[in-house]
């Protein structure tokens, strides 16, 4: 015969009670508990606590009469035990002022039903279900379990007296150079903007194919991992490990990577060298890979929890690409759903493990529609709740993806074209005179929760992926041929 699920009936009936005949013991319970939390005499105190409830929302005082007018109507009166029953609670308390104490004792009770419940349901799935594979088995009883157990960590509120207290203390912290207080990305206008990407903040990095965004991710990845001493985990569902450490490779050599991909019989002894120090340099940053085939969202979820609690502490979160994430889940009414609830759970787990998740995304078709061809936040793939959920949104623009438009506002009017052909053309010039696979990436700052949006210049040394701040100098220069003609900046 199975255990019964555990309740403590006394704690039950003292709250039911106390509900029964003091309004401040009824205000703390209602805004502290649900059905739910009521399991004894056969469940009959959850349908007492919700005609209790139905009162409350119809604004009518609570008491024993009321309530038994309430169980009246909805014909539970006798099932609960009639007036006897309820009377029978009033008496029942003993107590008013540990109120608190009876709420955590019915909440911890029905979160460990819960957990037993959970842990049932995996044992069914086990005994009736074929397992094709058992580590996302594991990982799905993993997050039924987590769900349950997370339940209990949730606070109740906090006085604006003490949250101040812990900002005050926050703010005498000293920020590195430049005001950051997060995670430095590498990029000092990007840390301008943001103070360095923020712990429990979900940041998007979103961009059309081919325009450089795995790359740029990978750039801040490195970045954080080396400048911020702290373990940075990336989940990469596109691309193999190896293929993202050549890469990283080529990028911190400055080396061609298709020089690289050849072979080094066709390399010089210097770049030989490069390479050989750039492994060294790789090797030794703070990464970690997870390049698993047709990853689920619980697995990113629970090798994220084991990770830090392996780590420690985690500086960064980088999930490459949202596009390519599933649930699993079977039901699911369509694909702009599952990516809300994606985004909404990786937004979850950005607060849950206190540390900033990189998200790349896709850009749909209808930002190549405008003449312009300069993303919005709109144009973000599948959902706009991925707008929502992000404290952060990056959208990258690069001027070469499109043959035949530049990265200035187009000019009206008789002529207007070989004008902007001509401002194209020394805007590549000026590009040439650094490095002939260089590139303008215009990175827009298009959501910021906690501060500023507008524009940022990045120079994109394509052959190899090396994203860098473009020097003071090149900024003028940039500045000087747009206002030549009457080009005030880079389109909004």
């Amino acid at each position: 015969m199975a255990r019964p699920l555990p309740f403590n009936i006394n704690a039950e009936k003292t709250v039911l009670g106390a509900m029964l005949i003091d309004e401040m013991a009824l205000a703390n319970c209602v805004g502290e508990l649900t059905e739910a939390d009521f399991y004894g005499n056969n469940k009959r105190h959850a349908s007492i606590y919700g005609a209790i409830t139905a009162l409350v929302k119809k604004h009518i005082p609570v008491d024993v009469q009321t309530v038994t007018d309430e169980l009246l109507n909805s014909k539970e009166l006798d099932n609960v035990g009639g007036v006897d029953y309820l009377m029978e609670l009033t008496q029942s308390v003993v107590s008013l002022s540990n109120m608190d104490f009876y709420i955590a004792i019915l909440k911890d009770h029905r979160i460990l039903r819960e957990l037993m419940m959970s842990i049932d349901t995996i044992r069914k799935e086990y005994d009736e279900e074929e397992i094709d594979d058992i580590t996302n088995f594991i990982s799905r009883a993993d997050s039924k379990i987590h769900e349950v157990t997370q339940k209990r960590r949730i606070s109740n509120f906090q006085s604006a007296s003490d949250i101040a207290s812990r900002v005050e203390q926050e703010l005498k912290i000293v920020a590195r150079p430049g005001g950051l207080t997060g995670i430095d990305t590498g990029y000092s206008q990007l840390n301008d903007f943001t103070h360095g990407f923020q712990k429990g903040e979900m940041v998007i990095l979103a961009a059309r194919p081919s325009v450089g965004k795995t790359a740029l991710a990978l750039n801040i990845a490195l970045n954080a991992a080396r400048r911020n001493n702290l373990p940075v985990a990336i989940f990469s569902l596109e691309m193999p490990a190896n293929a993202l450490i050549k890469r990283l490779i080529a990028t911190d050599a400055g080396i061609d990577l298709d020089q690289i991909l050849k072979g080094t019989q066709y390399l010089s002894a210097k770049e030989k060298a490069s390479i050989g120090q750039a492994i060294k340099n790789v090797a030794s940053a703070n990464l970690y890979i997870d390049d698993s085939a047709g990853i689920k969202l619980i697995d990113i979820i629970a090798k994220s929890r084991q990770l830090k609690g392996r780590l420690g502490d985690l500086g960064l979160l980088v999930v490459d690409y949202i596009g390519l994430i599933t649930t699993g889940e079977k039901k699911i009414e369509n694909r702009q759903v599952e990516v809300s609830n994606i985004s909404r759970q990786l937004k979850e787990l950005a607060r849950e493990l206190k540390v900033p998740v990189l998200v790349v995304s896709q850009l749909s078709r209808e930002v190549d529609k405008r003449d312009n061809r300069r993303p919005m936040l709109s144009d973000l793939r599948e959902s706009g709740s991925i707008e929502q959920d992000a404290d952060v949104v990056l959208l990258m623009y690069r001027s070469k993806y499109y043959q035949g438009f530049n990265t200035v506002k187009r000019a009206s009017g008789p002529g207007s074209k070989g004008k902007n052909d001509e401002i194209a053309q020394k805007e590549e010039t000026l590009l040439s005179t650094i490095d002939k696979s260089l590139d303008l990436v215009e990175l827009r700052v298009a959501k910021n929760r906690n501060g500023r949006i507008g524009n940022i210049n990045l120079l994109f040394f394509t052959s190899y992926g090396r994203f860098e701040t473009p020097s003071k100098e090149f900024e003028d220069k940039l500045r000087e041929i747009r206002a030549d003609h009457n080009i005030s900046d880079i389109e909004d």
